[in-house]
């Protein structure tokens, strides 16, 4: 079975319906006593204006509970979501575009995980500032890594820095500072339900980052080790 992870990531959530919405294998379905109602979708379509899922299928032979919660599963990525309220015209149905969806994590490149008592850090600075203007320099502890990508643990406070900086400068691993600095695009912004205490406040992000290019090989296994 593959391995599923959640998004919140709005971007990455619209791009998921467009990826699915000419797919053939769409599914609806509503759990009850007896067990699932699947219905197939014929096709569905993305209304920008009202910012809702417009699902085309057939009313006539399969029927669906409105006092019920949906679930959809996409024919992308394998991407699951719920819905909680929808509503039904003759043959169409129409709810809002997913707050979270659950979909497979396809990687080509193994990734290293970190032991969650090492502090390992990364250096990130926006792209449209100045390379050598350090004061615009974060650091980011690295959960994850594979030579084209990062995945990070990050405070909520620092949730704006991410959105409003999706492009940025990688140019340091831990004490390492890169030959070149690498240019790195944020790919998802996903709230942390794990390992989180109930009495924090405070929520984590899990952050992830696609290199324009892979790491040095030598500074990336010293970083890895």
């Amino acid at each position: 079975m593959g391995n599923y992870r959640s998004s919140i990531e709005n971007r990455e959530i619209l791009r998921i319906l467009q990826k699915a919405g000419p797919l053939q294998d769409n599914i609806l379905w509503q759990s009850h006593s007896l067990g699932k109602n699947i219905i197939p979708v014929h096709h569905f379509e993305i209304d920008f204006v009202s910012r809702e899922i417009v699902v085309f299928f057939d009313s006539f032979k399969n029927r669906l509970n409105p006092e019920m919660p949906l679930y959809v599963k996409l024919d992308y990525r394998g991407t699951v979501f719920k819905v909680s309220e929808f509503r039904m015209a003759k043959t169409t149905l129409h709810f809002g575009f997913p707050e979270k969806v659950k979909t497979l994590e396809l990687r080509s490149i193994p990734r290293h995980v970190f032991n969650p008592h090492l502090e390992k850090h990364i250096t990130l600075r926006p792209a449209l500032h100045a390379m050598k203007q350090v004061s615009s320099e974060l650091h980011f502890r690295s959960i994850d890594i594979s030579e084209s990508g990062v995945g990070l643990l990050v405070s909520e406070h620092n949730r704006s820095f991410l959105k409003n900086n999706r492009i940025l400068w990688l140019t340091s691993l831990q004490d390492q500072m890169l030959p070149n600095a690498i240019l790195a695009e944020v790919v998802y912004l996903n709230t942390d339900s794990e390992g989180r205490s109930s009495n924090r406040r405070q929520k984590d992000l899990k952050v992830g980052l696609k290199l324009s290019e892979p790491f040095p090989s030598d500074n990336y296994h010293r970083f890895i080790q």
